[in-house]
């Protein structure tokens, strides 16, 4: 028979997943707007979307927080329980975060995706955009999988999205040389901040997969470099050996 606890933890792990399709789905609705094409370009109809899904995420939030005390304090889990539910915690607001940066990033693509520049420049920001997503995506995959050796390849990708920061906007800014005007710094502003933005997805990517590192090992390698003796350790201690 299966117990109260049982049926709380399935609905937060079920909330979970129903979160963690929202936030994907949005990343989704940006890859397909900034197109490889130079034609790209957001709706007003997936912008509207974009800000409904959010609205969802942002309710199931506040889900979260009412589940995980009530099964905490009701069912009093056991340590393995309690260290997923601390986990699930903070990939959801890592979560919340993305899908806050995605209505962003929308927001200022509705301004600046009508100019030349932009157009240039946009095949460069969807390869950046399709890292940070996938990244998102295998450190969700990680704790769903229970793939530790996934959650560690995220990790090392978030060095790499801030070196395609570095690269693209230096060879953007090459690329449409003679294009900007005086009075045209402030796109230039817009553009960094979606760069910047992309970087911040890539930031939460990594904590979603500190969080299923902990989750699935017990280990809390947050804030850490993490050597490939530790690295070791700790996949040996998640498998038992």
């Amino acid at each position: 028979m299966t117990s109260n606890k049982d049926k709380s933890l399935k609905e937060i792990f079920q909330l979970f997943e129903a979160t963690s399709n929202l936030v994907l789905s949005q990343l989704d609705i940006l890859i397909k707007a900034i197109k490889e094409d130079n034609r790209s370009g957001i709706s007003e109809a997936q912008l509207e979307i974009l800000n409904t899904r959010e609205n969802e995420i942002d309710g199931n939030e506040i889900k979260f927080d009412s589940l995980i005390i009530q099964t905490i304090v009701l069912y009093k889990p056991v340590a393995s329980d309690l260290r997923q539910l601390f986990a699930i915690y903070r990939m959801i607001n890592n979560l919340e975060r993305i899908g806050d940066l995605s209505l962003k990033i929308a927001d200022i693509l509705l301004e600046i995706q009508d100019s030349e520049f932009f157009q240039i420049i946009s095949p460069l920001f969807r390869k950046m955009l399709k890292q940070a997503c996938n990244m998102v995506q295998d450190a969700l995959l990680s704790f769903i999988n229970r793939d530790v050796e996934l959650a560690f390849s995220t990790i090392r990708e978030d060095k790499e999205i801030e070196l395609l920061n570095k690269k693209f906007l230096r060879h953007s800014i090459k690329k449409a040389e003679g294009l900007i005007e005086a009075n045209e710094f402030i796109l230039l502003a817009e553009m960094r901040s979606i760069l910047s933005s992309f970087e911040r997805i890539g930031d939460h990517a990594t904590n979603i997969a500190e969080a299923s590192v902990y989750a699935l090992s017990g280990s809390n390698i947050k804030h850490q470099e993490i050597s490939r003796s530790k690295k070791m350790a700790i996949l040996k201690r998640k498998s038992g050996k």
